[in-house]
C-alpha cells in the first residue's frame, strides 16, 4: 500500500494542522521545514469478531530537515449526519479506541529516519462502532500565518468488518451537460445503509441512444463507513456529438452491484 503524504492525507481529523494551543504542553520549536512526512499504510481493513485482538504495524517516515517527535493516540471514528466525526477514546458507547496500546507510546525521528510503531486494539463484546484512527501528534511548534504557531499529525485509519451486513444505497445519477469550458458530469449519491465498512467502485458507461457504447470511464474505490455518504462524481473526458445519450453506472462492492441509468442529449 502507498504511502500516504502528509500535504495530501484524507485520513486526519478535520484537518492535517492543528493550533499549538491543542498540541501537548512545551512542544519543541522548530525551524520552517520542506519535505515530508510520509506514513505507510494509510488504512487498513480488518475481518475479524468481538472479543478479538489484533496488531498492526505503522511506518512513519521523516523526509524533511528537521527532527519530529511524535506521540501515539487513538480515536473513534463514527458518522453523524453522513459525515466522519472523530471522537476521543472512551467517550463513544461500544467503541474501540480505549483498549489501544501502543509500542512505543511515542516515538523521535531525525531527518531521512524512519521508525515503526505497533498499535493493538481489541474489539469489545458490544461494538458500536466499526474504525479506529491511530494518529502520530506531532510536538514540533512550526511557523503558521503570522504569528501563528501550528503542528502537524499523521493517522493511519482501521475499518473492522465483523458481519457480512454490507450494503450500499445508490441515489438516481444527475447528468451535468458538456460545455465549451467543461467536460460532461456525471454524478450519484451513494449511501453505506448497512453495518459495516464497504468499499464501492464501479464504471460509468456512455451509450449511443441504440445502446451502441461510446466509451467507459472507471469510478475509483472510496471507502464509506456505516451511515457515511459519499457524492459520487466522474468525468468523461471525450466531447460528445450531437444526439440522445444514455449514461450508466454500475456500483460495485462486497454487498453485490447495482446498475442505474439516465436519458440526456446534447444539442
Amino acid at each position: 500500500m502507498q504511502r500516504k503524504v502528509l500535504c495530501i492525507s484524507t485520513l486526519l481529523l478535520a484537518s492535517i494542522f492543528s493550533s499549538a494551543a491543542d498540541a501537548p504542553k512545551k512542544p519543541e520549536q522548530a525551524q520552517p521545514t520542506t519535505g515530508t512526512l510520509a506514513l505507510s499504510p494509510g488504512a487498513i481493513e480488518v475481518k475479524t469478531q468481538p472479543g478479538l485482538s489484533n496488531t498492526q504495524v505503522m511506518t512513519m517516515t521523516n523526509l524533511t530537515g528537521t527532527r519530529f517527535r511524535f506521540v501515539l493516540e487513538a480515536l473513534d471514528v463514527v458518522t453523524r449526519d453522513g459525515k466522519r466525526v472523530f471522537v476521543p477514546s472512551g467517550e463513544t458507547e461500544g467503541g474501540i479506541a480505549r483498549s489501544a496500546v501502543f509500542d512505543p507510546p511515542a516515538i523521535a525521528l531525525n531527518p531521512g529516519e524512519a521508525g515503526q510503531v505497533k498499535v493493538t486494539l481489541t474489539i469489545p463484546a458490544e461494538p458500536k462502532v466499526r474504525a479506529v484512527v491511530a494518529i502520530f501528534h506531532g510536538q514540533n511548534e512550526l511557523p503558521g500565518k503570522g504569528t501563528l504557531m501550528v503542528t502537524g499529525s499523521l493517522g493511519m485509519l482501521i475499518t473492522y468488518n465483523l458481519s457480512t451486513k454490507i450494503g450500499i444505497r445508490a441515489g438516481a445519477p444527475v447528468v451535468s451537460p458538456q460545455s465549451d469550458n467543461s467536460n460532461l458530469l456525471v454524478s450519484q449519491q451513494l449511501e453505506n445503509d448497512g453495518k459495516e465498512p464497504a468499499v464501492p467502485k464501479g464504471t460509468l458507461a456512455i451509450l449511443k441512444s441504440s445502446g451502441e457504447l461510446i466509451g467507459r470511464v472507471a469510478i475509483q474505490p472510496h471507502r464509506l463507513l456505516p451511515g457515511e455518504r459519499f457524492n459520487c462524481e466522474v468525468e468523461y473526458p471525450h466531447s460528445l456529438r450531437a444526439g440522445k445519450y444514455r449514461a450508466m453506472i454500475s456500483i460495485q462492492h462486497e454487498g453485490g452491484v447495482q446498475t442505474s441509468s439516465i436519458e440526456f442529449q446534447i444539442p
